[in-house]
């Protein structure tokens, strides 16, 4: 599959998509807790140089997204699982998910391959609007670009990740008229679910609730 990439972000930035299932049962208790994560897990989380994570929510379908600053992620990614207070985070968090059956060997999250990532920075994600999106479609072997009309909105970080037959789509928005930018941007969506698989006809792009964040 190949995809012509446009993105004119920093070097040194590298995107992660992951997915678990969660729980039922433990859907509210999951979204409060992620309301007052413990101060040790988003210090270990920064100081392993991972930046604007978040983790997004639909039908028992969790999606994070995060970029990493760093220049060794195996290394950081080993202190994170050898922090105390992440591993006592986890004692309460492991329980409420359902790892993937199709995850590589040795991971808990499932990691997504990025299909396709475009759009520089305006202004620090920190500032921006987030949004992630979810279609039920497999994917075809194609190239795609980014929408024309993408280059006059405000939107920017756009990435692309597959896995299990879902595409899911995370974009910030950095103008100030989210209203009827939005419009146009779900046009585009509908424009790259089309070139992506030739059963987009009969699917959607859904929304999904961002449920964590941390810069």
């Amino acid at each position: 599959m190949r995809f012509e990439d446009m993105s004119m972000t920093a070097k040194n930035i590298q995107r992660y998509g992951s997915l678990i299932r969660l729980k039922p049962e433990f859907e509210e208790r999951y979204i409060i807790l992620h309301k007052y994560t413990f101060p040790g897990v988003l210090k270990r989380i920064h100081d392993s140089n991972i930046r604007n994570y978040s983790i997004f929510l639909r039908e028992g379908a969790l999606f994070s997204f995060f970029e990493y600053v760093g220049d060794d992620f195996q290394r950081d990614t080993e202190l994170i699982a050898v922090d105390a207070t992440t591993r006592d985070w986890w004692k309460l968090t492991d329980p409420m998910q359902i790892p993937l059956e199709t995850r590589k060997k040795g991971e808990w999250w499932a990691s997504m391959p990025e299909l396709l990532h475009f759009g520089a920075k305006r202004r620090p994600s920190s500032e921006a609007k987030r949004f992630a999106y979810v279609a039920y479609v497999g994917i075809s072997d194609t190239v795609i670009k980014a929408p024309e009309s993408y280059r006059d909105l405000a939107v920017q970080n756009f990435s692309l990740f597959t896995k299990d037959r879902r595409t899911y789509a995370y974009l910030e928005y950095a103008g100030s008229r989210l209203e009827s930018d939005m419009s146009e941007w779900e046009s585009g969506l509908a424009h790259i679910l089309t070139a992506l698989s030739p059963q987009a006809s009969c699917a959607e792009w859904h929304a999904l609730r961002e449920v964590f964040h941390t810069d």
